[in-house]
């Protein structure tokens, strides 16, 4: 073993000329190779190597490589790293975060990419297979720089203890910077001053080793650091769904669903012209609902409460609901697809709702905008009163009406065809909406495109 060992170690130094140090045993700090060589004449410490062994299942999975080759040259490019599953039966696709590794006109794109050991990667497998990595693991304190701004950081999770969500982020934990962390399984968003997350009982969400999770902050972090300080702890599962049956993608949308408690289902689905676009079980009064919406046709989405024998009514389908997205407090009856969000809210009680804002004021929004030809306007009512709405030109010029009434408390919607009084389509610039209902008066910036 000493001999394999010294042998280890010179073909270490023939790849590494200009390297002069080296990690060296479990727990053990920087040793030249001279330190090296004699600990290695001892036998009391060998070089601290693994290999991990990953399964995949065909379909998707987000994983991370925390333990690569960092010592032979070209070792931890993808095309070697990958190269027992670089088949098209096997392998589809794999995304990071700035490429796409794919097979095109008979040969693999993008495979002399460099993987990192703190990357997080999404695999698309055709048919179940296993790969082996052999390498050195990525130092526990290791730190890497977030990107602020609300882009993507697609981060690999490298130590060996599975923590809670909380404990792994409790550096960044008040919400004040990081607020949105995705998981393939579940999401954490902070929204008014709390996290959002489904449990399992009394578990919060989890991350393990060899995972990987998108990050958003709302400034860039030039040193974020796992936190290791707290116990280890049990990984959470997640219960698939055995009524409603979808097609996972690449990525989703978070819909957060705030149920009764005295009239939980068994499961929940999200349906777009009667196709499930994504569904979960439900646990607690909570839930959340991956939805699929990248290739889902356009249009709202229902959801359907499944009972199975607990009720006699065994489904319900439930096309008007209250609902507001991660960074408006704009109440809605509705998710359309086409409205890009980082995740939606959804409250189905018939009561006071822990996600959803109080209708105490008057609020006014519109999507889409820019828009062409039309656009829903969307508005709530704190207290029943005479409403107007109008829209108007960049010269404070009336240019249709469409409404002038009283309404009761609530979210209401109008759409502007993009026409004026007189049904003509109007020319393409700036317009604003304004609504004057429970003394408020607001406006809205909106731009036509043609």
């Amino acid at each position: 073993m000493r001999a394999v060992l010294k042998m280890f170690l010179l073909m270490f130094l023939a790849a590494n000329l200009f390297c002069e140090r080296i990690y060296f045993g479990p727990g053990q700090p920087l040793a030249t190779f001279e330190e090296a060589f004699a600990l290695a004449d001892t036998g009391d410490y060998l070089i601290e190597a693994r290999c991990d062994t990953i399964r995949f299942d065909s379909g998707w999975k987000w994983l991370s490589f925390p333990s690569l080759d960092v010592v032979l040259e070209d070792a931890d490019l993808a095309e070697n790293i990958l190269e027992d599953i670089l088949d098209p039966n096997i392998l589809e696709e794999v995304l990071a975060q700035d490429y796409t590794i794919y097979y095109d006109f008979n040969n693999w794109q993008n495979i002399d990419e460099q993987f990192l050991r703190s990357d997080g990667f999404k695999f698309h497998m055709n048919a179940a297979a296993t790969l082996e990595v052999s390498g050195f693991k990525l130092a526990d304190n290791t730190t890497v720089s977030l990107y602020g701004n609300g882009l993507e950081n697609w981060l690999g999770y490298w130590l060996d203890d599975t923590q809670h969500v909380s404990d792994a982020f409790s550096g960044y934990w008040n919400g004040d910077n990081i607020y949105y962390i995705q998981h393939q399984f579940w999401t954490a968003a902070y929204r008014n001053g709390e996290w959002v997350y489904k449990m399992v009982g009394e578990r919060e969400p989890t991350i393990s080793y060899g995972e990987m999770v998108i990050i958003k902050c709302q400034n860039t972090i030039n040193s974020f650091q796992w936190d290791n300080s707290t116990p280890p702890e049990e990984r959470t599962v997640y219960s698939e769904p055995q009524y409603y049956s979808y097609d996972e993608q690449a990525s989703y949308t978070a819909v957060f669903v705030e149920l009764d408690e005295n009239d939980l289902p068994v499961e929940i689905g999200a349906f777009v012209d009667d196709v499930c676009i994504g569904a979960s079980v439900v646990n607690d009064d909570l839930c959340q609902i991956n939805a699929y919406t990248d290739s889902a046709p356009a249009g709202d989405i229902e959801l359907e409460l499944y009972y199975g024998s607990r009720s006699e009514m065994q489904k319900q389908r439930i096309s008007n609901y209250n609902c507001s997205t991660l960074h408006s407090q704009q109440v809605q009856q509705q998710i359309h697809t086409g409205y890009r969000t980082d995740a939606w809210f959804v409250s189905l009680r018939e009561g006071s709702s822990n996600l959803l804002p109080a209708l105490n004021e008057v609020t006014l929004t519109n999507y889409p905008n820019p828009f062409n030809p039309s656009t829903t306007i969307s508005y709530n009512l704190p207290y029943q009163d005479k409403v107007t709405i109008g829209i108007y030109n960049i010269k404070g010029q009336l240019v249709k009406q469409l409404l002038d009434g009283s309404q009761p408390e609530g979210s209401y919607q109008v759409v502007w065809d993009g026409k004026d009084a007189h049904g003509r389509i109007v020319a393409s610039g700036i317009y604003y909406s304004r609504i004057q209902a429970c003394g408020k008066t607001l406006n809205k910036k909106m731009l036509m495109l043609k």
